[in-house]
């Protein structure tokens, strides 16, 4: 089994700098400190109360005129990265930037160059196992850095008054394979179901999953408040706007079957980690990862579900504005993988039917 996620602090997060270090900085609002001592340790939970209550203030920016990590304190509170991001959205994306922050920030930003960022997506594009056992990285990994890093250096380049082409623009696209996550199959969403039986965590997490297509975030936060006259009502995190888009589904009988047959479920959410806290979204992923490997599923994840949703939806004929009400999907180019998918395979079957008739009868035919 994969170690825990190291469990700290509220508003203290954790990176590894260029030097192979582990750092730790408490955040919140535009104030920010790194500490000296671990969060967790006596030293430590008296410097974090210390910073919180001001008697010791938080370390100002110092870094030097020009470089990433002066551009980085003023990117992360300009409407240009706040935008309209959802704050899950916005989460993510500054986890992104904060590696590369802790790696170059004492680079400065005009002497980027495109082959420098061609040879940080190169390395990024390379799947590699972190200290805590996960797979880390990969051409999907290096695409979402390149999406963050172009608007930053933009940013970066207009504080300076740079007006050369930004160097991530300049850069050539990792190429990716289409498709992303594997879109669980019925023979695979029955094997997992056969090892995983009702009343377990594992078999929750997947009913839940493949039963409101949602993604990690909202499956983690999903619980009884949600479920209103045999309907669930959710409003996806990733929603764009402040006020969200809610959405109501029907309650499948399968879901609320597997909710009834676990003896213990959270307060708050249905799924809870085995500190009967609901699980962060890294947490449930994890997990999902070990419930897939140990059902013999180890191409198989929890994003994949919410593909299969779609997938399933889309072969019972649901349309494109159909499948966005379910999935919370906003374009008909998200939803049209899936529809294209299966008229593909519509219009297969349609053509071959009178090809196969024909050939039949011609044997028929011959023998008789």
């Amino acid at each position: 089994m994969a170690p825990r996620k190291e469990k700290l602090p509220d508003n203290v997060s954790s990176f590894v700098d260029r030097h192979g270090k582990r750092r730790y900085r408490w955040r919140k609002g535009a104030r920010s400190a790194y500490l000296t001592a671990h969060p967790n340790t006596k030293e430590g939970a008296a410097e974090l109360a210390a910073i919180i209550a001001g008697i010791a203030a938080p370390k100002q920016d110092t870094h030097p005129h020009g470089t990433v990590a002066w551009a980085a304190t003023r990117y992360y509170t300009s409407t240009t990265f706040t935008g309209t991001k959802a704050p899950q959205t916005l989460h993510n994306a500054r986890q992104i930037l904060e590696k590369f922050v802790g790696e170059f920030g004492k680079d400065k930003i005009e002497h980027w160059r495109f082959d420098h960022i061609e040879a940080i997506l190169a390395k990024a594009a390379i799947k590699t196992k972190n200290d805590k056992g996960r797979t880390i990285g990969g051409p999907s990994a290096a695409m979402n850095l390149r999406g963050e890093l172009l608007p930053f250096f933009d940013y970066g380049f207009k504080l300076l008054g740079i007006t050369k082409q930004n160097p991530v623009a300049q850069a050539a696209s990792i190429s990716v394979p289409k498709g992303g996550f594997h879109t669980w199959t019925e023979l695979e969403i029955a094997q997992y179901r056969n090892h995983w039986a009702l009343g377990t965590k594992a078999r929750l997490a997947l009913e839940i999953f493949l039963w409101t297509a949602q993604r990690r975030g909202d499956a983690a936060a999903f619980g009884r408040k949600h479920l209103i006259d045999g309907h669930i009502e959710v409003t996806p995190a990733k929603t764009k706007n402040s006020s969200g888009t809610k959405l109501n589904l029907t309650a499948a009988p399968q879901l609320l079957e597997a909710i009834a047959a676990m003896a213990v479920t959270g307060t708050e959410t249905f799924l809870v980690n085995d500190y009967g806290k609901p699980f962060t979204v890294a947490g449930l992923g994890m997990r999902m990862r070990e419930w897939c490997d140990a059902a013999g599923l180890p191409h198989c994840s929890a994003h994949g579900l919410r593909k299969a949703a779609a997938r399933r939806a889309a072969e019972a004929g649901a349309s494109n504005q159909e499948l966005k009400a379910v999935g919370g999907w906003t374009t008909d180019r998200q939803v049209a993988v899936y529809t294209a998918a299966v008229e593909q395979k519509r219009m297969a079957e349609q053509a071959m039917a009178p090809v196969i008739a024909f050939d039949r009868k011609a044997q028929d035919d011959k023998s008789s």
